[in-house]
């Protein structure tokens, strides 16, 4: 299932929702029952609460399939993505393909490493993300999103996936000049983390629609040309070892692991004029069987 949060032109309030195979929307928070209220509160209930879930949706297809219509069914042109939550934290993953360190001039890790990205970075699919003024080099990461669904800690990497609810996107946008900064001193904080650093969504895929997260293609689109084209196959560190090192800190139902970006990004753009973002750039970051993120870049000096 691909789960969602929205509000629409007459209720900003937010909704929680599931898209149909029509890729219309079942609005649940309206559907009645014993149903989770929210997508963070789903992930919290786990089992019982997908089971819910299915169940309503189930449903709702098979009015749509008998009927042609069914109750609480939206277009996706009715609707404003929201976040599909707030995670509690976001471990993520540096240097973790070797495209993407090589063209960095940097050392592969030679163990799973990185860096936290604050969950206040977190906005929607089809949002503005802001440049902030102090940063001359703006950047876009494409990355595999892992949604953590139970509590763990000091998690075996053979039972790793047991603790995976999902998966979604994220674009872990960056300033570039400040995080080699911070980097020389041992550190990697304000380059990643500023307002919109952290675009998420457009919703998340639960993880038996993904049997396999090492087989997807990831592509990235600035303004439609092709920056980043690559599969997480080609990841240094796989998920059961990521989620395996960061459990150590131990997870919450809701925290996500972003596994890290391919080659392709501004930093190591070698040709004429610049890959870094610029004022009304716009990023789509795909990564196969989940959907397209898109956000659209504003830089307010030049707005």
């Amino acid at each position: 299932m691909k789960l969602l949060t929205f509000h629409t032109a007459a209720d900003p309030t937010s909704r929680f929702g599931a898209l149909l195979s029509d890729a219309r929307v079942l609005d649940l928070s309206s559907t009645g029952g014993a149903l989770p209220k929210s997508l963070l509160e789903c992930i919290q209930q786990g089992d019982p609460g997908l089971a819910a879930v299915r169940a309503a949706v189930a449903a709702a297809e098979a009015a749509l399939a008998s009927q042609g219509k069914a109750a609480h069914v939206l277009a996706l042109s009715e609707i404003t993505f929201e976040a599909p939550y707030r995670p509690g934290k976001i471990m993520a993953i540096g240097k973790n393909y070797a495209d993407h360190v090589a063209e960095g001039a940097g050392a592969a890790y030679t163990r799973v490493a990185g860096f936290i990205k604050l969950s206040h970075c977190v906005v929607a699919h089809d949002t503005t993300v802001v440049k902030p003024s102090w940063t001359q080099s703006w950047d876009y990461e494409n990355e595999l999103a892992v949604v953590i669904g139970r509590h763990c800690c000091d998690v075996p990497p053979e039972s790793a996936y047991d603790m995976v609810f999902g998966y979604t996107i994220m674009n872990d946008l960056s300033a570039r000049d400040v995080q080699m900064a911070e980097r020389a001193e041992g550190n990697i904080c304000i380059g990643k983390n500023f307002p919109t650093a952290a675009p998420l969504g457009p919703w998340v895929v639960t993880k038996d629609e993904i049997p396999n997260p090492h087989a997807l293609r990831i592509v990235t689109r600035v303004n439609g040309q092709v920056r980043q084209d690559s599969t997480t196959d080609k990841m240094i560190y796989h998920i059961p070892a990521q989620i395996a090192w960061y459990s150590h800190a131990a997870f919450e139902p809701g925290d996500i692991i972003s596994t890290g970006t391919p080659a392709g990004v501004g930093l190591g753009y070698k040709g004429p004029g610049t890959w870094y973002l610029q004022h009304g750039d716009r990023i789509e970051c795909e990564v196969e069987r989940i959907g397209v993120l898109i956000n659209t870049c504003s830089d307010p000096s030049r707005a």
